[in-house]
């Protein structure tokens, strides 16, 4: 025999270290990516909350400088009287003096500044060529009206307004603190309202200076007001006009939405947001910025962040695929210097395989495990030597347990036996020596093995013991020589399997032009004494007794497609059973009446039911004439008697008879014409039931087997009505 490559201990002995040490390397080379990975991450993580808190920290510094200068200008409004050119000096002087501020105004409430004036708002702010004034109180600018006046004198105190384009203002976009200042009197003591002092931040100045963070490549910070809509962006298309929540909306993610609201809720956090348009899977650092209860957020690209982790992974796996290179070749030298004798060892076992029984390898003299193999493959050679002896004992048994059993017990040759509780099953096919009586050998043989084939493996699958098989007849039973404690529920359930697998045999023997078989299973539990039966020189595993023989007769009674069921065996499965008709027989050889049950399945673990059909009878508006003999033993009478068949269905019919005839006798039906000629071939039966009428008994016939003629007559019946 010659191996192939990938079939030698080498080869597989190469593979085993390559790929023990793949799984090593591969086990290393994660632990170290992930660790190293898990570590960065850990410092990114730290990075990323402190970078973004430094902004944060930043912004609200400038916010907090913004608000102070206009607190300050408020204050001073409260406790001292200006005319409008000290007004106007110190306006212009709060703008110079904050870079942070675009624009400073004193909105006046109506005639509060001067009686013939309903509306004073001086107004000075950075414009391209230097500090520009205007007067916001006029016919085209109502700021009376604007946020940034309205929501202080509602809320009664300073506030930070949702950033804005102002128009006919500063006409940027722009975010304002107002601080409404009073009138004081002697005591200090506020009273009506004043006005409201403005500051403005341009949302172009806070732009720049997010924009001036760099982040990696890709990454970017971002600002969202407290109601999530963004301030700053790289995006300017995005500024003001998208927020958070409608980002969530347009990826579909509703990670982003909650991470929306953890935000504009003032939390901070370092998370995971998944894909991003347009820099990919990223991580995200949000702080608050608490002075305007907005936030800020910092773009981490992923790619970006682990790269020195991916490229370090790179470098260790191509060394790692150096190292496996290496020690591919030296497990190649080693392993093909103790293949050579196994493989002598391998060409050795195809001898013996052969029938080559004269083996030698003691000339392979290692004293390593390979020639202490070679030495006992001599020995097992000299062993196999007396084979015929074990050929002897397995051709005695036919069953796997018994083998086993013999096998493993030092007595298991011996006869005799021990009386034990099993469970039997006997079987016989209705009519079937009679009628195979006119077939050639070749198919009664080929009739017979299709039938006791699946019988078997029903048998088999159910872990049966076969006793004996006698023509169609066959013995099982179960509990023996291994002990089964389910055995009477495997017995039914195998005895109803084995009349289901009969569907399959009788639409095959159709197919073949053959007849319809009908078998009839008894199952019956009880004590009886199993062993080795027989003599030295011929021995057989079985079971004896009295419960055997009521096995048998049990069996007598079936009609095809029955199972009945002894008392003790329904006594112990009385719960899982489904029993279609209780029956009381009278038995040769024994006193009072049997109590028999027809089985129709069984519930629980094994679960099978037979398929009852309802069987409905033609009423025949012509009778059939038939001739009836008795069946004894198998055995057909030579005498006829007349009768005729009023009702008949597939698989029975009512037969009147002028004589008396016996409840449970197996009879032969000739079917026959209007000249009392056979026509239309023949059925075996038994009589389950006899009611006199009159001068006739009307006997209930219970097929057992039918010809295919008068098998295809009962369909043309059957079609007809």
């Amino acid at each position: 025999m010659i191996l192939r490559p990938r079939s030698s201990i080498a080869f597989k002995m190469m593979i085993l270290v390559l790929g023990g040490t793949s799984v090593v390397f591969g086990v290393i080379l994660l632990y170290s990516y992930y660790s190293s990975r898990s570590f960065l991450l850990e410092e990114s993580e730290n990075n990323a909350r402190n970078l973004t808190q430094y902004v944060a920290r930043r912004i609200e510094q400038e916010f907090r400088s913004v608000a102070k200068a206009t607190e300050s200008l408020a204050s001073f409004l409260e406790t001292a009287k200006c005319d409008e050119e000290t007004l106007l000096t110190l306006l212009r002087r709060t703008v110079l003096r904050n870079k942070e501020i675009y624009g400073s105004a004193v909105a006046f409430q109506p005639y509060a500044f001067d009686k013939g004036t309903r509306a004073f708002a001086p107004y000075y702010f950075r414009g391209k060529e230097g500090l520009k004034f205007e007067q916001l109180g006029s016919d085209a600018y109502d700021y009376f009206t604007k946020d940034w006046y309205h929501i202080p004198v509602v809320l009664k105190g300073p506030v930070w307004i949702e950033p804005y384009f102002d128009e006919g203002g500063g006409d940027i976009m722009m975010t304002t603190f107002s601080f409404p200042f009073y009138e004081r009197d002697a005591n200090g003591k506020k009273g009506e309202l004043r006005g409201i002092v403005t500051a403005d931040v341009s949302l172009e100045w806070l732009a720049r200076l997010v924009s001036s963070i760099r982040i990696e490549t890709s990454g970017f910070c971002f600002i969202i007001s407290e109601t999530g809509s963004f301030v700053t962006h790289p995006q300017p298309k995005m500024i003001m006009r998208e927020s958070i929540f409608s980002l969530a909306e347009e990826l579909k993610d509703p990670r982003v939405r909650h991470l929306g609201r953890a935000m504009i809720r003032q939390n901070s956090g370092f998370v995971d947001i998944g894909s991003l348009p347009p820099v990919g899977e990223a991580f995200l650092a949000y702080a608050p910025i608490s002075a305007v209860r907005w936030s800020v957020g910092a773009i981490f690209p992923k790619s970006e962040l682990l790269a020195d982790v991916t490229a370090l992974h790179q470098q260790t796996v191509l060394m790692a695929l150096t190292g496996m290179g290496l020690l591919f070749l030296v497990s190649l030298l080693v392993a093909k210097s103790f293949s050579r004798p196994l493989r002598r060892i391998a060409q050795a076992t195809v001898q013996v395989a052969g029938g080559n029984l004269d083996i030698n390898l003691s000339d392979i003299r290692s004293r390593d495990e390979v020639g202490q193999l070679a030495q006992a493959f001599t020995r097992m050679t000299e062993g196999l030597k007396e084979r015929d002896f074990i050929r002897d004992t397995f051709g005695r048994y036919l069953t796997k347990e018994v083998v086993n059993r013999l096998l493993e017990s030092s007595d298991g040759l011996r006869l005799g036996g021990e009386k034990r509780e099993i469970s039997m099953i006997m079987s016989d096919l209705r009519g079937f020596t009679a009628l195979t009586a006119t077939m050639h050998p070749e198919q009664v043989i080929a009739f017979l093995n299709r039938y006791l084939g699946r019988m078997v493996d029903v048998l088999v699958d159910y872990r049966g013991i076969i006793d004996e098989i006698i023509g169609d007849g066959i013995l099982a039973f179960f509990g023996a020589p291994e002990t089964l404690e389910d055995h009477p529920a495997r017995a039914v359930a195998c005895a109803l399997k084995m009349q289901i697998e009969m569907d399959q045999i009788n639409a095959l023997n159709e197919q073949d032009g053959l007849p319809r078989l009908e078998m009839g299973v008894a199952v019956n539990t009880g004590a009886v004494v199993v062993g080795n039966i027989g003599s030295e020189k011929r021995t057989k595993y079985g079971a004896v007794g009295s419960e055997v023989n009521m096995t048998g007769r049990i069996q007598s009674f079936t009609v095809g497609g029955q199972v009945l069921i002894s008392e003790p065996t329904y006594n112990k499965l009385a719960d899982i059973l489904d029993i279609s008709d209780v029956l009381q027989v009278q038995m040769k050889g024994v006193p009072g009446a049997v109590k028999l049950y027809d089985v129709a399945g069984i519930r629980g673990q094994y679960d099978v039911h037979l398929k009852r059909q309802e069987e409905k009878r033609i009423l025949l508006s012509q009778k059939i004439n038939v001739a009836v003999q008795r069946v004894d033993e198998k055995t057909v009478a030579l005498t006829e008697a007349s009768a005729w068949i009023d009702e008949i269905s597939a698989s029975s019919a009512q037969v009147v008879l002028a004589y008396e005839i016996n409840q449970w006798q197996d009879v032969k039906l000739l079917l026959l014409d209007d000249q009392s000629r056979p026509s239309a071939g023949e059925i075996y039966g038994k009589v389950v039931s006899v009611t006199q009428v009159g001068s006739h008994y009307v006997a209930n016939v219970r097929f057992t087997s039918v010809s295919p003629e008068a098998y295809q007559m009962i369909h043309r019946l059957e079609q007809a009505t």
